[in-house]
């Protein structure tokens, strides 16, 4: 087995890629083994060539692949101690490639310290708080390094070390013969870490004050190279040997050029003792012993921690470090540069831009709570742009990760200081949909009328009045008007590029042409977002492909995207709650109740504290569904009813209008007529002023549940106009055509629709709905066969994803980049689709296709 080894130093917590470096020198030669893009942006992190992707997620799946490299020949464990200290870079890429270890031979182990001021977080790893050795297994080892303390003094070491490895080996260390012997009292009890740290400083404390010093250089180095800390060392005038007496205590060990500690406990013990000056002068003395380009941004630090008062070439150095972190993607690292240049700041112009460039590199680096602030401490100083794009970046952040609420205020308050259109458009866009997340109809209407009258510039700014009328109109009731600008929309997002216009055409094609109808356009923004490594986008655009493939019944796809959106929201600190429902929904479909009703109140949960409406309405709408799937009408009704009701406070007409079949049959199987049929004339004069097939099939059937016109005539109309629909709703169709022949006594007809709508359910995976047709069909007199399942329904969401990908043509490697995994773990998926497809190679998959379930 092969152990890497890295800790993190308090000293230099916030050089961008310390531990990372430190971690993977030795497998460097594995950065070949990357795709280009990769290896390209862990060599520009590591400083091992010019930066050319500052990407911290395209980084962090390169430490992944290095790592899965390293580990093809034999197993490798990474060890990494003193975690709370590792730079945030560093921490990031390490923990984003522990969350995705599968079927890779390694194992990545964090060591942190409880109790310290900065905590090393790690969500979605498991935790394992360390208890003491057992009294026994405690005696034995402090008997063997104190044989001369007395029976009293033994046990009183023993109950203070509560079976702390290190305090069994350390803390006798710190006594004098006298407490052995029991002789003199022993010291008071204090908290252990602290009197480790205390035994450590007493040792130290022995040593020649030249040999203090130079340990405490040391210390604050986190490299420990030799030469470095002599030429330190030296530029203090202590004598060529200072480390020496350090080196006889059994404090650090000197192996090659490079000075390791006895423990992290005595360079932390050495850095919290030393007086202010004392580290002034030690990162001086560091500053001038590092030469050498390589060397800079180290340099720069320890200058700016070796500076007190303002000074502007310092600040200016440290601004150009945080500039090149900026570049490698260390922007945790470049936001703590961008402060202390602030702080080093001598005019008041210079210190508002880089407060300013710190809150976006604190967000870049996934840190709202830190981004938000640094805002409220430089916006009252910033004016003009600046203070719009500050602005700006609050609503950002606010819409990722707390109140739509307050994203909406924000750009609002952004776009109307704001003097360039085009970003005036795009804000004004962005409060749209914050506005219609928050189910506030009047302010998307009003937000319409305030872009009329700014000029556009270019295609893209077209794109987006016509978005913000288009909608505008929908909102405010006029359908026909919106049917008309929204197929505009549709016809312009044809020539764009953009993934966020994009999202907006996918929206737009659901409005006009029914749901599902978006999945090319978001299949192309997610594209988009991947090759050209906008991952901060990305999070959002899976949520709403997430949505677009269950529309269209492909559920296992649906799953897989919610399943990596969730994945990276995580990674990115964004809100999760979209990628929650869209599981919930699917799950709902597949008849995993207790999942989907998790899903779905971590959904409502999160929508309540961040005041979005959007994740708590689907989540009731997939409720509901569950309620009506299970034989449970009256439950059903009343979420659908709130979801679709226009006097609820948070309704949204468009979510309404695509909730109301489901809504409508729950009253009817509730006997709950009166609300069905108010929810019917709304349905039918939506449907009637903007006509779609989709929209009319439906209409159809909610015509023939409620008996407003003959139901069989409405029935055969719904049917015959089902093609229309996706899978899923047309198998609905035909199912409650089945069940209405079935009441009427005329079994025979009823079977064929009873028949087609199980086999769909069937193949579609939605086990509830198939069981509620099986029912069906027995109850006409019909014996129902179990049915075999297909090879291909019996791969997972994830392994059909990454079957597909190979019939697209893509390599492992490629499969690895896209889907931020190793290539040995789509290999191991891989194989497993093999097995169960009964084929033997990727060529063969490639030939014959993937039989995937029916979405047409």
């Amino acid at each position: 087995m092969a152990v890497l080894s890295a800790a993190g130093v308090e000293a230099e917590s916030d050089l961008a890629f310390a531990g990372l470096h430190e971690l993977l020198r030795p497998v460097l030669g594995c950065l070949s083994e990357l795709p280009d893009i990769q290896s390209q942006a862990l060599a520009g992190a590591l400083g091992l060539a010019p930066s050319t992707h500052a990407d911290r997620l395209l980084i962090s799946a390169a430490v992944l692949g290095v790592l899965a490299a390293a580990a093809e020949n034999r197993p490798v464990l990474c060890l990494v101690d003193d975690a709370q200290w590792l730079d945030q870079p560093s921490a990031d890429a390490l923990v984003f490639t522990a969350r995705r270890l599968r079927a890779e031979p390694l194992a990545i182990l964090f060591g942190a310290r409880e109790g310290e001021a900065t905590r090393f977080v790690a969500a979605g790893l498991p935790e394992l708080t360390l208890a003491g050795l057992g009294r026994d297994t405690a005696a034995a080892i402090l008997a063997a390094g104190a044989r001369q303390a007395t029976p009293n003094v033994r046990a009183r070491l023993l109950a203070e070390a509560h079976g702390n490895p290190l305090a069994l080996l350390e803390l006798p260390g710190g006594l004098s013969a006298e407490q052995l012997d029991g002789l003199d009292p022993l010291p008071d009890a204090i908290p252990l870490t602290p009197r480790l740290e205390g035994v450590f400083r007493q040792r130290i404390s022995r040593l020649p004050s030249s040999a203090q010093t130079a340990l405490l250089i040391a210390a604050t180095d986190n490299a420990g190279e030799v030469p470095v800390v002599l030429r330190a060392a030296a530029s203090l005038q202590l004598p060529a040997g200072a480390l020496d007496p350090a080196q006889h205590a059994g404090l650090i060990q000197i192996t090659g050029a490079t000075i390791i500690f006895r423990h992290p406990l005595v360079r932390s013990a050495l850095y919290q003792a030393a007086t202010l000056t004392q580290r002034q002068q030690v990162h001086a003395a560091l500053a001038d012993a590092l030469a050498g380009e390589e060397n800079t941004d180290r340099r720069v630090w320890h200058q700016a921690m070796a500076t007190l008062t303002g000074d502007e070439e310092v600040a200016a150095a440290l601004e150009a470090s945080a500039r090149r972190a900026q570049l490698r993607a260390g922007h945790a690292s470049a936001a703590t540069a961008f402060l202390r240049a602030a702080e080093l700041s001598t005019d008041d112009a210079h210190r508002v831009q880089r407060l300013a460039a710190a809150a976006q590199t604190a967000w870049d680096a996934g840190q709202p709570a830190r981004a938000r602030d640094i805002i409220g401490r430089v916006l009252p100083q910033a004016t003009g742009q600046t203070r719009t794009r500050l602005r700006y970046l609050s609503a950002v952040i606010e819409a990722r990760t707390g109140s739509m609420r307050e994203c909406y205020a924000l750009l609002r308050e952004a776009a109307d200081a704001n003097t360039d259109p085009s970003l005036s458009l795009e804000m004004l866009s962005e409060a749209s949909e914050a506005a219609s997340f928050c189910g506030d109809a009047a302010a998307v209407v009003e937000i319409c009328e305030r872009s009329r009258g700014i000029t556009v510039n270019g295609e893209l700014d077209r794109f987006r009045l016509a978005c913000l009328q288009g909608f505008g109109q929908m909102y405010a009731g006029d359908q026909a008007r919106a049917h008309v600008l929204l197929t505009d929309v549709v016809r312009r997002a044809a020539a764009l590029t953009d993934p966020r216009a994009l999202m907006w055409a996918a929206t737009a094609a659901d409005s006009i042409e029914g749901l599902g109808a978006g999945l090319p356009y978001i299949n192309r923004a997610v594209d988009l977002a991947r090759s050209n490594g906008l991952h901060s986008l990305l999070p959002l655009a899976m949520r709403r492909q997430a949505m677009e493939l269950m529309w269209s019944s492909q559920f296992d796809l649906a799953y897989a995207a919610a399943q990596e959106g969730h994945r990276l929201s995580l990674d990115l600190g964004y809100g999760t709650g979209g990628h929650l429902v869209n599981m919930a929904a699917v799950e709902a479909v597949w008849g995993r109740e207790d999942d989907a009703r998790m899903h779905a109140e971590q959904a409502l949960e999160l929508g309540q504290s961040c005041s979005s409406w959007f994740p708590p309405v689907i989540a009731e709408w997939t409720l509901g569904l569950i309620d009506l799937t299970t034989g449970r009408p009256t439950e059903a009704a009343n979420r659908l009813f709130a979801v679709t009701g226009s006097d609820h406070p948070d309704h949204n007409p468009v979510i309404a209008l695509d909730a109301m079949p489901d809504a409508i049959e729950a009253a009817v199987r509730a006997d709950l007529r009166e609300q069905a049929v108010v929810r019917l004339d709304e349905f039918r004069g939506r449907v009637r002023a903007a006509p779609t097939k989709p929209g009319l099939a439906l209409l159809a059937r909610c015509e023939a549940l409620l008996g407003t016109r003959d139901p069989d005539e409405a029935f055969g109309e719904a049917v015959a106009a089902a093609p229309a629909l996706p899978p899923l709703e047309r198998a609905r169709t035909e199912l409650l055509y089945g069940e209405w022949l079935r009441r009427e006594r005329r079994r025979g007809e009823a079977r064929g629709h009873l028949r087609t709508a199980l086999e769909s359910f069937r193949t579609l995976g939605a086990v509830p709905w198939a069981e509620r047709a099986e029912a069906e069909l027995r109850a006409t007199g019909e014996t129902v066969r179990r049915r075999d399942v297909f090879a291909a329904e019996q791969l997972t969401p994830q392994e059909l994803q990454i079957a597909g990908l190979v019939t697209e043509g893509l390599t492992n490697k490629e499969i690895a980049a896209q889907l931020f995994l190793s290539p040995r773990t789509v290999d191991y998926h891989l194989r497993k689709v093999f097995t169960k497809l009964g084929i033997t190679s990727r060529a063969e998959l490639i030939r014959h296709g993937l039989p995937v379930r029916a979405t047409t």
